[in-house]
């Protein structure tokens, strides 16, 4: 017995992949305003339009001519920047950059000065340092389960990593 149908899938994928193509090379319109802007549509200009003229698509297959390409300059600051350091020497602030740097400065030292800012700090690391000695407090009791839940190597490793750290921590923030 004989399949007629055995070539309809790719049959249709040919069709497809032409019905594709054809759309894909609609006509593209290029004309200027009566303001001399230059559109791009893929409709018909108006009249009034300039230079009105249909663009093909490019071949995206076919080598592009980068000598037709137009240079574009890149922009101009809108304000005069200072001039680059000479070689060697490092680039130099502006005043009002380092003005604006100290009064920042000055305020953070005086919101460290204040008694409450101090009494918050002292408050949070207080809880931070409960935290990890509640944290280390577990990892030495996990490092001493026997049994079934004995740790594995693995887990001990990990164990012994975390103590360390914390323990860096305790010493480093906590009296």
């Amino acid at each position: 017995m004989r399949t007629p149908h055995r070539f309809a899938p790719a049959a249709l994928l040919f069709a497809a992949a032409l019905v594709c193509t054809a759309t894909q090379a609609q006509t593209t319109y290029r004309w200027k305003d009566a303001s001399g802007n230059v559109h791009y549509t893929d409709k018909p200009p108006p009249t009034s339009a300039k230079e009105a003229r249909t663009v093909t698509p490019a071949d995206p297959a076919a080598p592009r001519d980068l000598t037709k390409i137009p240079r574009v300059d890149p922009p101009k600051p809108a304000i005069a920047t200072q001039q680059p350091p000479a070689v060697g020497q490092p680039p130099q602030p502006a005043v009002g950059d380092i003005q604006k740097q100290l009064e920042q400065n000055r305020e953070y030292l005086r919101k460290q000065r204040n008694p409450k800012t101090q009494e918050e700090r002292a408050k949070r690391d207080a809880e931070q340092c409960a935290v990890w000695r509640r944290s280390l407090e577990r990892v030495e009791a996990a490092e001493k389960q026997d049994g079934p839940k004995r740790p594995t190597a693995a887990e001990r490793k990990d164990l012994e990593q975390t103590k360390a750290e914390l323990q860096r921590n305790v010493a480093a923030l906590c009296r």
